[in-house]
């Protein structure tokens, strides 16, 4: 019976084993939400389970190479590390010597893709920052002529003035004209009967060239048609600073933590899925 039992344990995992594997021995993770199998394949160029000791420097910048923050947080490598098989992206109060002027009192951190996408799925799970420091997920794509922008999320895990923002996950999309001083910004709230800081959830994003929708927990939360977002976008995880939006950190808060278990990305094989270098 022993002998019976160890087999059968041995063909569980085998089942297992090969959930996670496909045809050329390469991992593959299965998303959220219901994507064709047939039309759709799992990018690990791409993604990232930050397993690793250090970060890959092939795939990610430790910091927002062309934005140092938005005032007055400032971004800071130092506060991008990887801890237990997940991203940690730490928010601080505190004063920076020789900061540029406008930023002090908080320090924060951004990751930003060293390649480009256009269109697919796009899939974290992870634990927002308790802090009315930002976490946040998007993807960017800004030119000499125009500026194109979808935040899978912006999220304010704790606000001590108005507790509305830490259950408010908002999903927006930006296009913006330069010369024309022409722009498009929208965005939903999706409401949580939850604080979005207080556990790990699962954000998605799917990019078409027909349409764009937001994921929340594998349900659909919002959707828009795809007017304007057609260009190569690099994939950010951030924390600001939001003091025009819901305010700064009030006195008793001190910033927190966002941590980011995995990144995936599949792409839509009929689609470009080609990747582009900065």
């Amino acid at each position: 019976m022993r002998a019976y039992f160890n087999s059968l344990l041995a063909i569980v995992a085998c089942v297992l084993f090969a959930a996670c594997v496909n045809k050329q021995g390469k991992e593959h993770f299965i998303p959220t939400i219901e994507l064709a199998s047939d039309n759709w394949t799992y990018d690990p160029a791409i993604s990232d389970e930050f397993n690793q000791n250090e970060m890959d420097i092939n795939k990610w910048y430790d910091t927002n190479p062309t934005w140092i923050g938005r005032a007055p947080s400032l971004f800071r490598t130092s506060n991008v590390s990887l801890e237990n098989g997940m991203l940690v992206l730490t928010g601080k109060r505190e004063e920076v010597a020789d900061a540029p002027e406008g930023y002090h009192t908080f320090t924060s951190a951004a990751v930003q893709s060293k390649q480009k996408v256009l269109y697919g799925y796009f899939e974290i799970r992870c634990k927002p920052m308790n802090s009315a420091l930002s976490s946040a997920f998007w993807l960017y794509t800004p030119d000499s002529v125009k500026q194109e922008e979808i935040d899978i999320f912006e999220i304010c895990g704790r606000n001590d003035v108005d507790t509305m923002y830490s259950h408010s996950y908002f999903a927006t999309s930006h296009f913006i004209i330069h010369e024309k001083n022409w722009a498009i910004s929208d965005h939903v709230a999706h409401k949580t009967d939850y604080k979005l800081a207080s556990r790990f959830i699962v954000a998605g994003l799917k990019w078409t060239r027909e349409e764009i929708v937001w994921y929340l927990n594998g349900k659909e939360i919002r959707s828009r048609r795809n007017d304007f977002w057609h260009s190569p976008a690099t994939i950010n995880f951030d924390s600001e600073a939001f003091p025009s939006w819901w305010g700064l950190p009030s006195d008793n808060d001190n910033g927190g933590r966002f941590e980011i278990e995995y990144f995936r990305y599949w792409s839509q094989i009929k689609e470009s899925n080609a990747s582009y270098k900065n």
